[in-house]
């Protein structure tokens, strides 16, 4: 006998999550289990808030959503395309004060005393997790694969003749290989990826400019070393350092 979940029933499930109540504020997915967030200047207007978030999106390559209410937000997709939701991102693993912002804000009193309180919100976070100890965060375990349809088989299945699988083929710009090929890994069988080399890192700091790492981000590579298709999670553009930052 399996317990129904019914739509009220999970919608407080729902409320029941972690929620920070300091807006507006923004809530970048750096991983499924990972958020990552930056206060905003509560005076701004709702159209310069809109705009703040939809470059931090464009610049960082992460989806981001900008909380101006408990029941009022905008999701951002990578490119930047927004819609609006009455449902905030709740739970997850919380963590602030390592993506930069596109500007500097002006340290208002305001904005410090959210500031503090955003910090021990993280703080609770950390705690929580050494608590844990074993707990672990990891990046998309399944590397973004989907399963293989029938009209690939014939294209992907296999190897070239140099032991490279097919489907990926090599940049001219930097040597690395790049496509969608079927995984060498027997616990990904039948599972195809998207590798990239690179000349396609995106990820890109909102402050300074730079790329967050010198991959892309929440996606793959094909080590030549030992044949194998690796993830890069999104939480390593957390390695990089702005040079406009002060930490």
């Amino acid at each position: 006998m399996h317990a129904v979940l019914t739509p009220r029933a999970g919608e407080a499930l729902l409320r029941a999550l972690p929620a920070f109540d300091g807006y507006p504020y923004l809530m970048t997915r750096v991983v499924p289990a990972l958020y990552h967030l930056s206060l905003l200047p509560g005076e701004r207007s709702v159209e310069t808030l809109y705009h703040l978030a939809e470059a931090q999106a464009q610049a960082n390559r992460f989806e981001t959503c900008l909380v101006l209410a408990a029941d009022r937000c905008f999701f951002f997709t990578e490119d930047g395309e927004a819609a609006p939701s009455i449902r905030p991102p709740r739970g997850g693993f919380q963590v602030a004060g390592e993506l930069q912002p596109v500007e500097v804000f002006p340290p208002t009193a305001e904005l410090r005393r959210r500031s503090e309180r955003l910090g021990a919100w993280a703080d609770a976070f950390q705690l929580q997790a050494r608590e844990a100890g074993d707990a672990f965060l990891f990046g998309d375990l399944g590397k973004g694969g989907r399963p293989v349809r029938p009209q690939e088989i014939e294209s992907l299945n296999g190897f070239q003749e140099n032991g490279v699988p097919r489907g990926l083929e090599l940049c001219p710009v930097c040597g690395e290989w790049k496509g969608e090929c079927l995984d060498p890994n027997p616990r990904f069988a039948g599972q195809v990826m998207r590798v990239r080399c690179k000349c396609q890192a995106a990820n890109r700091c909102a402050r300074c400019g730079d790329l967050l790492y010198p991959r892309p981000l929440n996606a793959n590579y094909y080590r030549e070393a030992d044949g194998q298709i690796v993830h890069v999670p999104g939480f390593l553009a957390f390695e990089h350092r702005c040079g406009f930052s002060v930490r």
